[in-house]
C-alpha cells in the first residue's frame, strides 16, 4: 500500500541540479497568463499572488522533495476569469480545494480514489490542463 510520507525538512540540499530547477520552471508558461488574466479581471493582486504561489512551492518542494500539482489552481483560474469572479470568490475557491487535498490526503482517502480513476483519465487531464 502506497502511503505520502513527509521526509525530514530541507531533505535536498545538496542534490539540486540544474535539470530540476529548470523542471521546477515549467509550469510558468501556463501559470504567468492565467494570473495576469485573472489580475485584469480583478480576482487578484498579481504581486502578493506571485510571491505567495512562489514561497508555498518552495516550501513544498524542499518539504516533500517532489513538485506539488497545482492543476486545480489552474481551472479556478480560468472559471474566475471567464466568470469574473471576485477576489474572495478566487481565495475561498482555493481554500475549499486546499482543504478537500488535505483531508483526501490525510485520511488517506486519497489512495482510494487513485485505485479508482483510471490512469487515462489521469493523463487526460494532465494533458489538457498543462
Amino acid at each position: 500500500q502506497a502511503r505520502l510520507r513527509m521526509v525530514s525538512l530541507f531533505p535536498s540540499r545538496g542534490r539540486l541540479s540544474l535539470r530540476e530547477v529548470s523542471g521546477s520552471l515549467g509550469d510558468l508558461g501556463t501559470f504567468i497568463p492565467l494570473l495576469l488574466g485573472l489580475a485584469r479581471a480583478g480576482g487578484v493582486e498579481p504581486v502578493p499572488a506571485l510571491f505567495w504561489a512562489g514561497a508555498f512551492n518552495v516550501l513544498g518542494g524542499l518539504t516533500w522533495d517532489a513538485p506539488m500539482c497545482v492543476q486545480p489552481m489552474k481551472t479556478i483560474a480560468a472559471v474566475g476569469i471567464a466568470e469574473g469572479l471576485s477576489s474572495q470568490q478566487v481565495a475561498l475557491a482555493g481554500m475549499m480545494t486546499s482543504a478537500m487535498v488535505l483531508l483526501l490526503g490525510a485520511s488517506s482517502a486519497i489512495l482510494l480514489v487513485a485505485r479508482l480513476v483510471p490512469d487515462a483519465v489521469v493523463r487526460g487531464m494532465q494533458l489538457g490542463l498543462g
